[in-house]
């Protein structure tokens, strides 16, 4: 077969529809539809000798054939490779090979808005290798035979091979098509952005970026032209976005700024696509769209966080550190300044709560600050400009870090783009506010506008957070990470006590607890209380405390929990409302009042709203997306439904005066008629089923914004009849009255003829496909009006988005109304769920002692029990714990020194301590039967061993630090908890450094519990009174083992008898020191051999005896002493 037989055969195979058995035929193109005369009348008929005449005529009356794709002017190409063919156009053509003379001509709809009818020539070699690229980009598998070095398929790497970097950098001597210069200078103008550039019905990524993608999503790499070029469908570009963005990179969308219809009768109709870089994306300003599902969970709700630092005057490097964190699923700010050490333990204690997702700084923040970064975020942060931007995140998942322009480090700079910003925006009373912040906040705010202009973000800024019109009070703008009201749990506390999460450092210790108390179940006990398994997401204190049914209850419990409250009044106001809703919710089970739609009754209004709060979606994450005009009409529809049935929860007459926080929960003015209206009027604009499909086009039904789209879809209408009418005509011309107009592959009023009638057709009609027996044509006027519908389908379809931004600015002017009243039911989600946990078995009301800031904390439990191991153990043993006196007797011990048994359930008495009192100051019930506690303003902790090595410390200096800071901080109304204070080092250090620490708490009258093996420890504060002794009782039991030993240097073994102590746990608080820690008893349940643990027994014997000998020695020797000194004394 001749080269262009085969060129041939592969373009007919290429352009064969997939669907269609029938053999579609396609010539050469010599006219166009812009040749065409744009009359609004029928042309004038002209009639053709015959067929064959006409198919070898090389003159310019050659009829004009269109592909199926060609007739169709609105849809786009299938490659979209407008710039490819205008650059081959315009660009030095190659020979063909030698020996063949063929120029082969074909044609392809054009999606630059070039006539639809002009000829595209390529040499056999060239038309060979495009045919190659467009099977593999369509087919996404792999090159057909033949394929050219130019066009290889890179399979998706396992990892970014940093050492053959491909960047979108211009190249001397390259010549580009018009879309790499596009690219280009999108590259040129955002270096640090993977760019996914729309082109066609696909979104394409060029040189690196495309090896990412490919990596990263696991799709087809290939090379074309002069950069590596990947590809996703346009349906999924949000979801390969978010995978990109999960992945560390900051990822933009390039879009086409303009449609093919409109293109074709403008200016530059023969240019490329104009693109913009549309959408930004990073970790920490991706919004997810709200799902069906009223418990679909956002795995984008991370703070984005910006960090500044300002020097002190002094010289162990504490610094003042500025910190602006805003939420942007839900549009929550959070602002904070502070003084921090060298360790920078308040900046972890921040970022342990807040857990940004991505984290701006100005690129001469310390090296303690960016050590302290680096600790959290997982990898060294280091200001190395060299580094290309695009690769920053490369290989690397997690939180992300970005620098800001150092020019808002400048005081003057920062306030100038505040005042910029805010002026701008008409916000006079959020200027103001503004520019009282703290100087390092203000830096902050500066920064963080700086970068979210980039996203389009920056009106989240302009949100008041008091949602009232009381221009007056502007102090709401922003919330301050830390007020007087409540506690503040450091990040130590956070982690080792499990509040959210089940950390690193405790859950390997906790792990192991649970393993080997498995073992010791005495009776059916769990030892210790531990569940038997631990599933991913428990054993955290938020996870046995979360019945909440919407994401917004959820957002809001966890921010109790995260932040105790300290102010009595309010503290008990909580406490009621629970206990109000927990007996409404009783009564309600009781007397099944709670589905009585008529009855205005405040207990069954409220429970009401507790059964219908979890078919809501997530309002609070959509109210956001709208008021970014982010949302899509699917997503639209799930929003105003929630809306409408949050409205109608609260009749309008309820009345409720006690408890004060539900009345001011169902205040009227929240909500109020007014915005019951609006939610009505917005959603009967609505029309469900366009909504549901995402047409915007006919999405309104209703309302002056459906009044303006009609216009529209009259205009289209009117084409659409001229076209149906111009069947006469046709009829007329064929002679033939039962002709009708057909819709083929998508291509509307086709002229179907038989090959046999073909004579009869005018000249000037234009082929666009056909078979072997039928051929299908469009007339010049046809072709005419259906370019004229394109249009109007684009003014519509523009008319319709513009329609649709309308309508979600009207909705955006109520947010503050509708965030209220989401705060309304976020709060009462949070109420039903601390109500639920009170009706637990076992769970009791707490009372709080009066107290003032100088008196000391106290704690009396009784029946206490571990709220997270005591929910999942079997059975669980409560224990009364006392400390303090409530009744402030001077005299009352203000600490314990714990000791015990390993394993005996030591670390879980001291955790129930803190973590009863974390519940009781969220206003939850607490799992004791009577709890009575002082209010406190600190929990501080120093348990388990772990190091951090990316911030460069040991096991030990982590401990040191930890103990460092709750000393520093702790104050007599603080709980200090500890566990086994100085293991990681020698005994003797270790020792000395638990007694100058247990001595300085209880000088300072903390309230401590101190837990050590260090038995002497007991013996140095055994005359203090302000120190109680106790300890985790057992039981020991001696019985005989047999075991082989074998003589070093000898392979002979004998079999001796030696006695054993069996310890049962009794998990009890008991008074007194333990006279051992038994831990050769654990060993032995660990399965260690028992040959090793008889050697290890007489070890400890004879270490044992010697420190006995050596203790006597030393008394003997005092005693020398004294005798020689009363002597000399007395004589």
């Amino acid at each position: 077969m001749s080269s262009s037989k085969r060129v041939q055969a592969s373009l007919s195979s290429f352009f064969k529809p997939k669907q269609q058995k029938q053999q579609v035929t396609t010539a050469s193109v010599s006219a166009s539809v812009s040749d065409i005369s744009l009359s609004q009348s029928p042309p004038p008929v002209r009639t053709r000798q015959n067929v064959s005449e006409l198919r070898s005529d090389n003159s310019t009356k050659r009829r004009r054939v269109l592909s199926s794709e060609e007739c169709s002017l609105g849809d786009k190409d299938d490659e979209g490779y407008v710039e490819d063919r205008v650059d081959s156009a315009s660009s030095k053509q190659s020979k063909p090979p030698k020996g063949d003379k063929t120029s082969f001509t074909f044609s392809k709809r054009r999606s630059t808005g070039q006539s639809a009818g002009e000829t595209l020539v390529k040499s056999v070699s060239d038309t060979t290798n495009m045919m190659q690229r467009l099977r593999m980009r369509i087919a996404g598998t792999k090159e057909s035979e033949g394929s050219s070095a130019a066009s290889q398929t890179l399979a998706p790497a396992g990892t970014l091979d940093q050492t053959s970097i491909q960047l979108v950098q211009r190249k001397k001597g390259t010549k580009y098509t018009p879309l790499e210069i596009q690219v280009l200078e999108a590259k040129e103008q955002h270096p640090d952005i993977l760019l996914a550039v729309e082109v066609g019905y696909k979104y394409r990524f060029f040189g690196e970026d495309a090896r990412i993608a490919s990596r990263v999503l696991g799709i087809m790499c290939t090379t074309a032209n002069n950069f590596y070029n990947a590809s996703i469908p346009t349906p999924r570009l949000m979801v390969h976005v978010r995978r990109l963005v999960h992945a560390g990179y900051k990822v933009g969308v390039m879009r086409q700024a303009e449609t093919a219809a409109l293109k074709a009768i403008s200016d530059n109709k023969n240019a490329p696509f104009s693109r913009k870089l549309a959408d930004v994306y990073t970790s920490g300003t991706l919004v997810e769209e709200v799902g069906d599902s009223p418990h679909s969970e956002s795995s984008s709700e991370k703070y984005l966080m910006c960090i500044t630092e300002g020097p002190i005057e002094s010289n162990d490097k504490r610094v003042n550190i500025g910190m602006l964190a805003v939420q942007i699923t839900t549009g929550d700010i959070v602002y904070d300044c502070f003084e921090d050490g060298y360790l920078r333990s308040a900046l972890e204690t921040r970022l342990m709560h807040l857990q940004p997702g991505e984290i701006i700084i100005p690129a001469c923040l310390s090296t303690e600050t960016l050590k302290s970064l680096s600790g959290y975020v997982g990898y060294s942060i280091k200001n190395d400009e060299s580094r290309e931007p695009l690769l920053e995140h490369a290989n690397r998942t997690g939180v992300r870090v970005s620098f800001a322009d150092l020019k808002f480090t400048d005081t003057s700079a920062a306030s100038s783009a505040i005042i910029e910003f805010y002026t701008k925006n008409n916000a006079n009373s959020s200027l103001s506010y503004a520019l009282n912040l703290p100087a390092l906040v203000s830096t902050a705010l500066a920064m963080t506008l700086d970068y979210l202009d980039t996203f389009n973000l920056t009106h989240v800024m302009l949100v008041r957070r008091d949602n009232s019109n009381n221009e007056s009070a502007p102090k709401e703008l922003f919330a301050p990470f830390h007020t007087r009201l409540h506690m503040l749990l450091s990040a130590t506390t956070l982690q080792t006590l499990n509040i959210f999460t089940v950390s690193g450092r405790t859950s390997n210790s906790e792990q192991s607890a649970i393993a080997l108390k498995e073992l010791l179940k005495p009776g059916g006990r769990i030892a210790g209380g531990h569940s038997s398994h631990v599933k991913d997401g428990d054993g955290s204190l938020f996870s046995i405390m979360d019945f909440t049914r919407s994401q917004f209850g959820r957002r809001m419990l966890r921010r109790w929990i995260a932040h105790p409250l300290v102010s009595q009044e309010r503290l008990m106001g909580r406490i009621e409302a629970v206990e109000f809703l927990k007996n409404a919710m009783e009564d309600s089970e009781g007397n099944n009042v709670g589905n009585s739609l008529s009855s205005h009754e405040p207990k069954q209004v409220l429970a009401r709203m507790h059964n219908k709060i979890g078919q809501l979606v997530d309002i609070e994450r959509g109210l956001c997306r709208i008021h970014y005009g982010q949302a899509s009409p699917q997503e639209l529809l799930r929003i105003l439904r929630s809306l409408m049935a949050a409205v109608s929860l609260v009749p309008v007459d309820v009345e409720i005066s006690e408890p004060r926080l539900l009345a001011e929960t169902l205040d009227p003015d929240i909500w109020s008629n007014d915005l019951r209206e609006a939610v009505l009027s917005w959603t009967n604009q609505i029309d469900y089923q366009s909504a549901k499909s995402g047409r915007k086009n006919t999405l309104f039904s209703r309302g002056p914004l459906y009044d303006m789209l009609q216009e529209c879809h009259c205009r289209v209408e009117q084409v659409d009849s001229e076209l149906a009418a111009s069947i006469g005509h046709v009829r007329s011309v064929l002679k033939d009255e039962s002709i009708e107009f057909k819709s083929i592959s998508g291509i509307d009023y086709l002229i179907d003829i038989k090959n046999t009638k073909a004579k009869t057709v005018p000249l000037d009609w234009v082929k666009v496909s056909g078979t072997k027996s039928n051929s299908r044509f469009h007339t010049p006027y046809i072709i005419n009006k259906l370019a004229e519908r394109e249009r109007c389908r684009e003014a519509l379809q523009q008319s319709a988005k513009n329609a649709y931004k309308t309508f979600l600015a009207g909705i955006s002017e109520k947010y503050s109304e509708l965030r209220q009243l989401v705060g309304s039911l976020a709060t009462l989600d949070a109420l039903f769920s601390l109500a639920m946990l009170a009706r637990r078995e076992g769970y009791c009301k707490p009372e709080f002692v009066n107290t003032t800031e100088n008196d000391c904390a106290s704690i009396n439990l009784a029946d206490a029990v571990n709220p997270v191991l005591g929910s999942t153990a079997v059975t669980y043993v409560p224990n009364v714990i006392s400390l303090g006196d409530p009744d402030k007797d001077s005299n009352a011990p203000q600490a314990m020194i714990l000791t015990g048994p390993n394993a005996g359930g030591k670390s879980s008495l001291i955790r129930t301590v803190a973590l009863t009192s974390i519940m009781a100051q969220c206003g939850s019930f607490v799992p004791a039967s009577h709890a009575r506690l002082s209010i406190i303003d600190a929990i501080f902790t120093r348990m388990g061993a772990s190091d951090n090595l990316m911030a460069g410390e040991s096991t030990f200096m982590v401990e040191m630090r930890e103990t460092q800071e709750l000393m520093r901080q702790a104050t007599p109304r603080s709980l200090a908890i500890l566990d086994e204070l100085g293991r990681g080092t020698s005994t003797h250090d270790g020792a000395a450094i638990a007694y100058a620490v247990l001595d300085h708490l209880v000088r300072k009258g903390v309230l401590t519990f101190f837990v050590t093996h260090y038995a002497h420890l007991v013996d140095a504060f055994a005359a203090n009174k302000a120190v109680r002794s106790c300890h985790m009782s057992y039981i020991e039991r001696s019985r005989i083992i047999a075991a082989k030993t074998t003589d070093s240097g000898s392979e002979t073994s004998t079999e001796t008898e030696t006695t054993c102590s069996d310890i049962t746990f009794l998990y009890k608080l008991a008074e007194g020191a333990s006279a051992d820690s038994f831990g050769l008893n654990v060993a032995r349940i660990a399965g260690l051999p028992e040959p090793l643990l008889l050697r290890a027994k007489e070890r400890a014997s004879w270490m044992r005896a010697e420190i006995e000998s050596k203790w006597a020695s030393k008394h003997a020797r005092d005693l020398r002493h004294a005798v020689s000194q009363a002597y000399a004394a007395s004589t």
